[in-house]
């Protein structure tokens, strides 16, 4: 918690140099709303396996029958719409350090896996598996695992397939469907996903 505070309190001195009054009062009132977030997060988040510094801002839903892995420093926010992460029986999510995480929905039933310092937007889907079959909703669906690689951006409302893969730093265009891998330093969008540009 005092590593939290003293990386936010380093944060807000850049951005308030002169320090007045009323910055300070902003300062103090966001301060106890982030140590309600410090506390809160650990009974958020009592089945999962987590690194340091993990925070969640509002109560995300979290499904877990398998394995879920947090890395340090990832934020999972629920401001704009409630985060939802599902690992079914057998399966697993690793999300990597750094990575933020605000109102997507991500269901695995074999694997999902996010890189470092990724940024999901809200309303993003990602899912690893139909979850039924298409002519008989009794059977498994074909699931295949996702890999999401470091310094990737899904922008809001984009759906990632099963069995694709995302090179780092790539960027998904909002509202984009992406069925099939993308290349590394890659700006893909549309449905499905088409390539748009090369990334410096």
């Amino acid at each position: 918690m005092y590593y939290q505070y003293r990386r936010y309190y380093q944060l807000w001195s850049l951005e308030n140099p002169k320090k007045d009054i009323l910055s300070f009062i902003s300062f103090f009132s966001d301060a106890i709303s982030r140590v309600f977030d410090l506390l809160l997060t650990p009974l958020y988040l009592r089945n999962v396996e987590k690194g340091k510094g993990v925070v969640c801002r509002q109560r995300p839903s979290i499904l877990v029958k398998g394995r879920l892995l947090i890395g340090n420093d990832v934020r999972i926010w629920s401001n704009i719409q409630q985060t939802r992460l599902s690992v079914f029986h057998d399966a697993m999510l690793l999300i990597g350090k750094g990575t933020y995480i605000n109102g997507a929905r991500i269901s695995t039933k074999q694997m999902v896996v996010i890189g470092c310092n990724c940024t999901i937007a809200p309303e993003v889907l990602i899912m690893d598996s139909d979850f039924h079959d298409l002519s008989n909703q009794s059977k498994p669906g074909v699931s295949k695992p996702v890999i999401i690689d470091d310094n990737v951006w899904i922008a809001n409302r984009a759906t990632i397939l099963k069995g694709v893969t995302i090179g780092k730093h790539s960027v998904v265009a909002a509202g984009s469907v992406v069925t099939k891998d993308v290349p590394p330093y890659t700006l893909v969008g549309g449905n499905p996903a088409r390539v748009i540009k090369q990334l410096n």
